[in-house]
């Protein structure tokens, strides 16, 4: 039996691998020593025991502490689909307000950046950007305004319109 069983035992992928006696005895001493083969460490059991017996005492709850929800259960109440998305759109659209008025009170932001902000923040949710500013004066007064661009009067330095004229005539 041992030889029948010791290449399915052992596992080998070439056949040639082991010799046949070598393959027998291998297979024979670890039947013969399969007991001190196939134990565990002692020194890998009891760290485990304590691991094990450390998250037991890490879960003991104990009667009227804070975290003791087994005495009593939590129901929560039913409520509408209309009133959940009345509860959804008030608590993303608060913080989102908040955002805008940060944005439009930011001192140290510079007008040109403030601007594009804004602009960003109205392509993503433009119905706070319009609920924020209804009308265009509420928006420009919250807004700082833009500089108009003063273009240098260069004018006068240009030289007249010329022509182009030919110096050279490179034909032959």
């Amino acid at each position: 039996m041992v030889q029948m069983f010791s290449h399915c035992v052992l596992g080998s992928v070439d056949e040639m691998d082991l010799d046949e006696l070598l393959s027998t005895k291998l297979v024979t001493f670890m039947m013969e020593h399969h007991n001190t083969i196939f134990q565990v460490p002692a020194k890998l059991r009891s760290q485990v025991q304590e691991h094990l017996s450390h998250l037991k005492r890490a879960q003991i709850k104990y009667a009227g502490s804070d975290t003791d929800f087994s005495a009593s259960p939590a129901f929560f109440k039913q409520i509408r689909r209309v009133e959940s998305e009345e509860q959804r759109v008030i608590g993303t659209q608060t913080p989102l307000q908040a955002l805008l008025e940060g944005l439009i009170a930011d001192r140290e932001l510079p007008a040109k950046d403030k601007r594009k902000r804004l602009k960003q923040f109205q392509r993503s949710y433009p119905d706070v950007y319009n609920y924020r500013f209804p009308t265009e004066e509420s928006k420009a007064a919250a807004l700082p305004e833009k500089a108009p661009r003063l273009k240098p009067h260069l004018m006068f330095l240009r030289k007249p319109f010329q022509p182009f004229q030919r110096s050279w005539s490179f034909r032959a």
